[in-house]
């Protein structure tokens, strides 16, 4: 492996052998151009060569190119774009002067039929000449394609990607995990700028960005030195939406139901308007917002698995409790987006980009929880057991806003940009709850004929759904305030230079991001002395078919009722310092983190084969304040101790990225590059949070630690790629990832120290790990078969990865933590999406297939575990998940500029949850049912 690396070190610097001395080169000349479509729409990421030096070039965002520092002479021009024939024009440059080609694509044709006939179509177009002219390995999702599917948010959309899996929250995708990498090893970004997260952690809640908001989504597999290098698995580049020459217009009004908790609706308004003004068209301005509305509902159940002693055996599987939840949601998503440029002059332009999302997840939530008593046999308990109720109301906001400015100036064949940027993210909000006691007395049995569904059935005749055995104890009401907010400053200088017949691109840049995170909460409880039972408080709100029937549920509770209640008895009601303090104050941080980067890239042309290297320099200095809460030995608080910390450090991140073409479709492409994943912010600070309402009595504790090391990567990739005849690929590829320090929780029992005989749970270094994975791919237009079938397209992917990770040595044993080396975190073995497409006529039609194998979310199995790993006490995984989503969109017959919409989302009506070892032991399972919406689209004929 270190051979390899070197080897690779090696083409770096080769590749930087090519770069020229700048001298003054007089008199050259340039070759700019636009490339648009028989329509005037511009064809983005047109490939541009030219002959006989083998210059390359592609189109931007306004198709426009510029091939710079030119000899006077006569050239041949040749633009290729997949799914148009070929244009060539012989071009002459004359000494100081700059030749303009504006070049108009025919489309290609298949029996006379125009092949590219519906808005998706055209964005799978585009899509397909991106990452052909891309130097890294990336996919492209346009949104066409994104708003083709139920996709409500940005996460939804990239899990339809080869090797993409998603962790999913509510009913939707929520964190991205590319090539089995866990959320943190990947990196979100707005056209290019770091996003925070509003969040403790560094992965951003995709949830909380409309899928329609973006122009496209990009799914950097490889990077390039010029961008952020903290992205092992990958880097998400939402790319916002910009003016085009042509006027651009599209409104979209949708309505839905889920038969879900009673019956649930959902509304969604979604509208972009752009153009081009002035001479020249030089002001473009681009703004688009998106508006949904989800009453969403779910039925939820989380049984509590372990092992107990029932007579001579001492470790039988069993469930010692479970949580029967109600969800009802009023999920609402609010963002816009804007755009705006200046063309100072050919070459030279202004721009401001903002963007803007908040995402409210107002929601309540009502628990009954049987607790059984001491098992008599497997299946029965004596008659100690016990009821509660919880009811939580719950009030989670999330916001993300970015705002960038920048320029860039050609200056015959050099280029400078510069951009600043300004970023925010916050959480605010909180989970208030009420606790009440229940009846006592029961003796429970347990069902476990259903495995997915055990039941605990009352077996002496107490109703457990009796409101007025049900008594108020506590009220809690909290909060946990978190917010980021980035600064950004970068500039960068791309030179253009021939050597003889080789044409090539050096680029050097310079960039500083300052990052400030803070945390504060606030954990309020309120023991209840007085004489209050759940029926005071019932709502209507009732569940009669809760879990499909599987499982009787009683009635609920109206908050509003509760909190009415709490204000107007006030001295009924006594504050616990002592439990505030020991919930809150450990949670409270501070941090700040500066990071300087610099690169250098050069990108040569030689013959068949594209050679770029780069180097990235990132420089981390981080500083942070946690808090230690004290306690004397009857656990009464005594004071906060502010306990500071600080890391200092540097990476150098080579890359190489290498492409060969075999036959102008036919290329292979292999890449290295070094990566990081810094610790999640809330990791770090030292704190101590006391749980003392584990399993048994058993006193948990989850610490922090200052000593986390950043996770780093070596990662190769080999990819062979095929370009289909009319519009269509198929990509094979291979990849490897070896990782250094990846960070884990572990659950240790200190035998010494202010914890001896807690369940410590605390983030560490583990010594190492790899991934390795094959990738695969299949997309074509079956535009060549006959008569109605020629509407049929296909885009199908399979990806499989397998790892292996190591644990470190616990300090109070000498031995690891455990002898076993299991998967990394979140890596799913399987992921495959398979969707079939229709276009005809007025009808554009999609369905999508979408599988994730489950994957191991939390380590929890430890050696000697009673039950082995694949018993009741192993790791905790997600489970797999397979889920169908469709939609139809036909337009109008006399109103050619409206589409009528049908969605269909979950037709499987998978579930989402988790289990513990095996799937028989699950801790959580929940189901969403399938929802159905209707809607209008209108896009006036000038923005087709």
């Amino acid at each position: 492996m270190r051979k390899l690396i070197w080897v690779l070190l090696a083409a770096v610097f080769v590749s930087f052998l090519w770069i020229p001395s700048i001298d003054a080169q007089e008199r050259k000349g340039s070759i700019t151009g636009h490339v648009t479509d028989i329509n005037h729409d511009p064809l983005v990421g047109a490939r541009v060569t030219l002959e006989p030096l083998g210059n390359t070039a592609s189109t931007d965002v306004q198709g426009q190119f510029t091939i710079s520092d030119l000899l006077p002479s006569k050239y041949t021009l040749t633009i290729t774009y997949v799914g148009f024939k070929t244009f060539s024009k012989e071009v002459t440059v004359i000494s100081g002067t700059a030749v303009n080609v504006d070049a108009v694509l025919d489309i290609e044709t298949v029996n006379e039929e125009v092949i590219v006939r519906g808005e998706r179509e055209r964005g799978e177009v585009e899509a397909l000449n991106r990452e052909r002219t891309a130097d890294n390995i990336v996919q492209v999702l346009p949104a066409e394609v994104i708003t083709s599917l139920p996709n409500t948010n940005i996460a939804d959309a990239v899990g339809r990607l080869p090797s993409v899996s998603l962790e999913r929250d509510e009913g939707e995708g929520k964190y991205v995990q590319i090539r089995g990498t866990e959320p943190r090893l990947s990196n979100v970004t707005i056209d290019g700028v770091h996003v925070p997260s509003p969040e403790a952690v560094r992965n951003v809640k995709l949830d909380a960005i409309p899928a329609d908001l973006v122009d496209s989504i990009e799914i950097n597999k490889t990077l390039s030195a010029n961008q952020e290098g903290d992205a092992i698995g990958g880097s998400v580049n939402l790319v916002t939406k910009k003016a085009t020459d042509q006027p651009y217009v599209t409104l979209l009004g949708m309505g839905g139901y889920t038969p879900v908790a009673g019956g649930r609706r959902l509304d969604q308004f979604t509208g972009t308007i752009g153009k081009r003004f002035g001479r020249e068209k030089r002001f473009g301005i681009m703004v688009g917002g998106s508006y949904d509305w989800n009453g969403r509902g779910y039925d939820d159940v989380e049984p509590a698995p372990t092992t107990v002693a029932i007579g001579a055996d001492p470790a039988v599987p069993v469930f010692v409790g479970e949580d029967m939840r109600e969800y009802w949601y009023d999920r609402t998503r609010f963002g816009f987006a804007t755009s705006t440029d200046y063309k100072l002059s050919a070459g030279a332009f202004l721009y401001l980009r903002g963007f803007f999302s908040q995402f409210k997840d107002i929601g309540q939530d009502w628990i009954y929880s049987p607790t059984p008593g001491t098992f008599t046999s497997p299946t029965t308990t004596d008659n100690t057991g016990s009821m509660g109720f919880n009811h939580v109301y719950r009030t989670p906001w999330q916001q993300i806003f970015n705002l960038t400015a920048g320029a860039q100036h050609t200056f015959g064949p050099n280029l400078i940009g510069y951009e600043v940027s300004g970023a925010q993210a916050r959480y605010s909000g909180g989970f208030p709850r009420a606790v009440f006691s229940g009846p006592t007395g029961i003796a429970f049995g347990l069902d476990t004929s259903d495995p997915n569904t055990p039941k605990f059935p009352v077996l002496n005749g107490v109703n457990i759904f009796d409101p007025t055995t049900y008594t108020l104890s506590q009220v809690q009401y909290n909060s946990k305030p978190t917010s980021e907010q980035d600064f950004t400053g970068s500039i960068w200088l791309t030179h253009q230079y021939n050597i003889g017949s080789r044409f090539g691109t050096f680029e050097t840049g310079f960039k500083v991001r300052d990052a400030q995170k803070k945390q504060v909460d606030t954990e309020l409880f309120y023991n209840f002395s007085g004489t209050a039972n759940m029926s005071q408080f019932l709502s209507s709100f009732t569940n009669p078919n809760y879990y499909l029937g599987a499982y009787q549920y009683g009635p609920t509770t109206d908050w509003t009722k509760i909190n009415s209640f709490f204000l107007g008895n006030q001295s009924l009601f006594t504050s616990d310092p002592n439990q505030f303090h020991h919930r809150s104050d450990s949670n409270n941080f501070s941090l700040s983190e500066r990071v300087y980067a610099g690169y250098v890239m050069n990108t040569i042309t030689l013959g068949r084969v594209r050679l770029q290297g780069g180097l990235r320099f990132e420089g981390t200095q981080g500083s942070f304040l946690g808090t230690q809460a004290n306690f004397d030995p009857s656990g009464n608080f005594l004071s906060d101790t502010r306990v500071p910390g600080a890391q200092s450090y540097l990476d150098v991140l080579p890359s190489v990225q290498l492409q060969y073409n075999i036959n102008g479709s036919t290329n292979i492409r292999a890449a290295y590059g070094r990566g990081i994943a810094r610790p999640n912010f809330g990791d770090l600070p030292p704190f101590a949070l006391l749980d003392q309402g584990g399993i048994g009595g058993t006193t948990r504790v989850s610490t922090g630690n200052p000593a986390l090391k950043p996770t780093r990567a070596n990662n190769f990739d080999l990819l062979f790629e095929h370009y289909l005849k009319t519009v269509g690929i198929i990509q094979a590829g291979w990849f490897y990832k070896d990782l250094t320090d990846p960070i884990y929780v572990v659950q240790t029992v200190p035998t010494t120290g202010p914890f001896a005989g807690f369940q410590e749970r605390q983030p560490i270094n583990g010594p190492g790990g790899h991934i390795t994975g094959i990738e695969m791919s299949w997309q074509q237009h079956l535009h060549s078969l006959p008569g109605l079938l020629g509407g049929i397209g296909v885009s199908a992917n399979y990806s499989y990865t397998t790892s292996q990770a190591s644990f470190p040595v616990d300090p109070n044993t000498g031995q690891p933590t455990r002898s076993d080396h299991p998967a990394l975190l979140r890596q799913a073995p399987n992921n495959w999406n398979f969707d079939t497409t229709y276009d005809k006529g007025p009808i554009s039609a999609r369905m999508g297939l979408t599988h994730n194998d489950a994957n191991i979310f939390l380590y929890n199995f430890s050696d000697g575990a009673p039950g082995g790993m694949k018993g009741p006490n192993g790791d905790v995984y997600l489970y797999p998940h397979t889920q169908v989503d469709a939609q139809v969109m036909y337009r109008l017959p006399r109103f050619h500029d409206f589409q009528a919409i049908a969605s269909f989302l979950n037709l499987t009506n998978e579930v989402f949850g988790f289990y513990q070892g095996s799937e028989i032991y699950p801790i959580q399972r929940e189901y969403y049912n399938r929802t159905y919406s209707f809607g209008l689209r209108w896009t006036p004929s000038f923005s087709k």
